[in-house]
């Protein structure tokens, strides 16, 4: 049997170093949200586009990086990038930029989703009163898409909050970095790790219990 004698005492005195890393995980989860989720609707619009130009470098990007492992692309823009082109990255900037496209790749397919179960018919009734096929994307099929969405575009950013934590590979000082810091000083792995589990399912419950707030603002059902 282990020998191993757990001493969540550490988590009373370096708790607050671990929670401070939060800070950091939020601005990089943050930022990296709002750029997929943005993206992710360009893209979404491009799939559905007559243009087949469009079509096929939405669809390109998409199967490119919903593909590739996240710790790859973090790896490739944070070191090889400024070996290639010299131009280089702060750690959370790096990883800013991996999560959005990463995100955004899932976030489309979850935009394209809804903006197909929104009817035909729609569109064709607000084209008859006078709507550009922009105008119809906008203010009618846009909007009703975005709530279809909700659920699985929430889906997408815990998925980018939780990849927060593949970003200790490039020194991000979020609460895995500081667990491992720490492991290293009190060799307490299971406790630190934990406290740090802990840390990320309230920092994502929170989130979640917001977009489902957001998912009751819905006024109207799909027709």
């Amino acid at each position: 049997m282990s020998s191993y004698t757990f001493q969540f005492g550490i988590l009373a005195d370096y708790g607050p170093y671990l929670a401070g890393g939060l800070w950091h995980a939020w601005i990089t989860s943050l930022p990296s949200i709002i750029f997929a989720t943005v993206i992710g609707v360009g893209l979404a619009s491009m799939q559905i586009s007559h243009q087949r130009l469009l079509r096929t470098a939405s669809i390109l990007f998409v199967d490119l990086f919903r593909t590739l492992p996240v710790v790859v692309l973090l790896i490739w823009i944070h070191y090889v990038l400024p070996i290639l082109s010299g131009v280089s990255f702060s750690p959370t900037t790096s990883s800013i930029i991996a999560l959005s496209l990463n995100g955004a790749a899932l976030a489309c397919e979850a935009f394209r989703g809804g903006i197909e179960a929104i009817p035909n018919t729609q569109s064709q009734a607000a084209q008859s009163l006078g709507f550009s096929k922009i105008q119809v994307f906008r203010y009618i099929t846009l909007p009703q898409a975005a709530f279809a969405t909700l659920p699985a575009l929430t889906n997408v950013h815990i998925t980018i909050i939780k990849n927060v934590t593949v970003t200790v590979l490039i020194a991000v000082p979020e609460v895995m970095f500081r667990a491992q810091e720490l492991t290293v000083q009190f060799f307490r792995p299971l406790e630190l790790y934990t406290g740090a589990a802990v840390l990320y399912v309230a920092l994502i419950w929170g989130y979640t219990v917001l977009m489902r707030s957001l998912e009751k603002l819905q006024k109207w059902q799909p027709i």
